[in-house]
């Protein structure tokens, strides 16, 4: 503990399945207000999408998800970008992803997404980027080079 603090900082002895069973009780559950809770029902609306099988599970996974993302930014100050720059980013994201995990090639990325030669190397040189700010290379990220 710091001398910023005034209690120590246990948050990494919650068990996330107590927390999430214990969300379930509609007092506690009326208690996530504004953002917490928009992005709980948020998540469970696309999930129910696109899971329309187990419509049973979406409630905890939706708030699994939600915990997750406060257990690992909570306390921090975030963009969240809209419209164009998140699809963007989305489409940049899945370029990359396309890339590296199924090995698909820069000249049929061009064609797929219709962008040019030189925005599909881009694309991939600043994801890279970005993969490599989160932490240190443990999947030989350093070690590729362009197809």
């Amino acid at each position: 503990m710091n001398n910023d603090q005034l209690f120590a900082d246990d948050s990494d002895k919650l068990d996330p399945k107590k927390v999430l069973a214990h969300m379930e009780d509609p007092i506690v559950s009326a208690r996530w207000e504004g953002n917490l809770k928009e992005m709980v029902e948020l998540a469970e609306f696309e999930l129910l999408k696109r899971l329309p099988e187990k419509p049973e599970a979406v409630p905890e996974i939706a708030r699994a998800v939600v915990f997750s993302i406060c257990s690992t930014m909570g306390g921090s100050v975030i963009y969240l970008p809209r419209g164009e720059s998140l699809k963007r980013a989305m489409r940049d994201a899945e370029i990359y992803r396309e890339w590296l995990d199924a090995g698909a090639q820069p000249h049929e990325l061009v064609r797929k997404y219709q962008l040019s030669s030189a925005i599909i190397y881009g694309i991939i040189k600043r994801q890279r980027g970005l993969h490599r700010q989160n932490g240190p290379d443990l999947f030989g990220f350093e070690q590729e080079t362009i197809h």
